[in-house]
């Protein structure tokens, strides 16, 4: 399968090898509009069956085969060649689009394709594009050409992972180094075409192979022509030197592209048990405003707190502050858990009701098809004639059907009555339960946070005591303090500054204890109010998570109950018509009348 797959882009490269360059090639049509009347002439739906091979060989009668009978959202392929076409748009709807060829036309801006999210090829060839971008969305694309506009930058391709077959020859690259660098990131590529550009003509043919097998190993077709192992092991061999540098740049993109993939998994994870930011919640208390810096140059200097008293008190803060935190995300998990049980229970018991009274309905249902069959002639266009005997022979029999589906009508909407009711209790008896669980996972995060006061009130108490004994130790010792210690800078504010400076802005809290005592409880004050404002969100997102539900699910029963009446009038307003039409067709005659399936309600049931 692999090699018919690149076989099969080989061919089509070599196609582009063999379309005349820009100053031989056929004239393009004048600017036209993509319109609504010309992607009807370029839908393609290719011929299947062994029985039109014949057909698969005209381009022009795969274009045509069957364009007309298939709606836009169901078209996989876009044929777009020498249509004149300037601008990229009204392409809106195309939902299943895989394959889209642009090639041929005076496009100068690639734009409005970010919503065709399943496209696998894309051809821009021959047009007058200067830039590559609007493609970020386009993460299934396997095979784009380029080849032959006026492109002098490679960018805009980053989240292309699977593309392979990469075209884009003949435009104005000249980087080979760039280039090359550039694609390393692709690790699908096999099949790379640069030929025509001045990175590839103006270097001699051997040196630009060598360099770029060297940084894309993995190419089984570089210019149409397939790479030779032996050549790719030399081409490794002779840029070694430089390749180490190169490969240790790829190893710390990775490993950066890992964390922030973990960091956007874990933070997705948080959201759903209602912790996000609880796990760094620590390093921003710490950091959070001037005071926070002032305690930290105290605490860094290792001149005022020669016995490490601060920093011992940090670590003992923050181990139980973790500790709690990872205690408090264990509990949103299971009440997580508890929550999605009773969805669970909630949507299982919703589901056997509903499959209840649509058995009864569908059962009414059908019993009056049989009665209507054996009063009314069939309404396909032929009438059998003894069908049409039986309806002269007995007119009432009609008034009769109508006195029944009166009924019909009355006993599913009483089912639909009585099925709301039911319904609306349900869902009445899931927001009690689904409120309660809420009410608790509250409770929890009361409990939590309240035990994070606790330890950030100890961590005061801590500070103040510390802070006194240096106080007193520094009038005892005075200000000839020890020049020696971290010589490491603040960036925020007015602490980036030199450390003689830092040093005596201490000095001064130091000897004033009102200063000092201000420090300590400012940023007390500042952690606390931080605290108070994450558990103030975590229970604002717990209740509209839970409101959000519930309402969702009263929607739905409104929008299901909202369906079901306007079936049930529906089909019993068609039955009507077509009764009113026989007792109107006294004679016998019979008078075609074009409806949908009458049972259309029973089968949506």
């Amino acid at each position: 399968t692999v090699s018919v797959l690149y076989w099969s882009f080989f061919e089509g490269w070599v196609g582009l090898m063999l379309r005349p360059d820009q100053a031989d090639r056929p004239e393009k049509p004048s600017f036209t509009v993509l319109d609504e009347a010309l992607i009807k002439q370029c839908i393609c739906v290719p011929p299947t069956g062994a029985e039109e091979d014949k057909k698969t060989r005209d381009r022009d009668q795969g274009k045509h085969h069957q364009k007309q009978k298939i709606e836009f959202h169901e078209v996989e392929c876009l044929i777009f060649s020498f249509t004149g076409i300037s601008k990229i748009n009204n392409l809106v709807g195309f939902d299943r689009l895989t394959k889209l060829q642009l090639d041929n036309n005076n496009i100068t801006k690639i734009e409005n394709l970010n919503h065709l999210c399943n496209l696998v090829w894309l051809d821009l060839s021959f047009n007058k594009i200067k830039k590559i971008e609007g493609l970020n969305e386009l993460t299934k694309l396997e095979d784009l050409t380029l080849r032959c506009n006026s492109i002098e930058t490679l960018e805009g391709m980053d989240s292309l992972k699977q593309l392979k077959c990469f075209s884009i020859g003949k435009n104005k690259l000249e980087n080979l180094d760039d280039i090359a660098k550039y694609l390393r990131k692709f690790k699908n590529l096999r099949m790379l075409s640069l030929a025509g550009n001045p990175c590839h003509t103006k270097i001699q043919l051997q040196i630009y192979e060598a360099k770029v097998l060297a940084h894309l190993s993995k190419l089984k077709y570089l210019d149409y022509r397939l790479v030779d192992a032996k050549a790719v092991q030399n081409a490794k061999a002779e840029h070694r030197e430089h390749l180490v540098q190169v490969e240790e740049q790829d190893k710390k993109e990775e490993e950066r592209q890992r964390e922030e993939y973990h960091a956007a998994r874990e933070q997705t994870d948080s959201a759903s048990y209602n912790c996000t930011g609880m796990k760094g919640l620590i390093n921003e208390l710490l950091n959070e405003g001037t005071e926070a810096k002032q305690i930290q140059a105290f605490r860094e200097s290792g001149v005022y707190d020669d016995s490490g008293r601060l920093k011992e008190s940090l670590n003992k803060y923050r181990e139980a502050f973790e500790e709690r935190v990872h205690e408090f995300i264990g509990k949103m998990q299971e009440h997580k858990k508890l929550k999605e049980e009773e969805y669970r229970d909630f949507s299982d018991t919703l589901a056997a009701a509903k499959e209840e009274v649509d058995d009864e309905s569908k059962a009414l249902i059908k019993e009056f098809e049989s009665q209507k069959k054996l009063v009314m002639p069939r309404h396909d266009g032929h009438p059998t004639e003894a069908e049409i005997k039986r309806t002269e022979e007995d007119p009432s029999g009609v008034e009769a059907l109508r006195d029944k589906l009166k009924t019909l009508k009355e006993a599913l909407l009483e089912k639909e009555t009585d099925q709301q009711e039911a319904y609306e209790a349900v869902i009445s008896e899931f927001e009690t339960n689904y409120t309660g669980l809420q009410e608790e996972t509250i409770e929890t995060i009361g409990e939590c946070f309240k035990k994070l006061q606790e330890c950030e009130k100890e961590y005061r108490d801590d500070l103040e005591a510390i802070f006194e004994d240096i106080r007193v130790k520094h009038q005892l010792q005075g200000s000839d303090i020890n020049q020696g210690g971290n010589n490491q800078t603040d960036r925020d504010g007015e602490w980036e500054q030199d450390l003689n400076t830092k040093r005596t802005q201490l000095e001064s809290i130091l000897e004033n204890k009102e200063e000092l005592d201000k420090l300590v409880e400012d940023s007390h004050q500042t952690r606390q109010q931080k605290l108070y404002a994450k558990e103030e969100k975590l229970g604002d997102n717990e209740k509209n998570n839970c409101l959000q539900i519930i309402e969702l699910e009263k929607e739905k029963e409104h929008q299901r109950n909202r369906a079901r009446v306007c079936e049930i009038y529906m089909y019993c307003n068609l039955i009507e018509k077509l009764i009113h039409q026989e007792l109107d067709d006294g004679d016998g005659n019979y008078r075609e009348v074009e409806f949908t399936n009458t049972s259309a309600f029973q089968a949506e049931g």
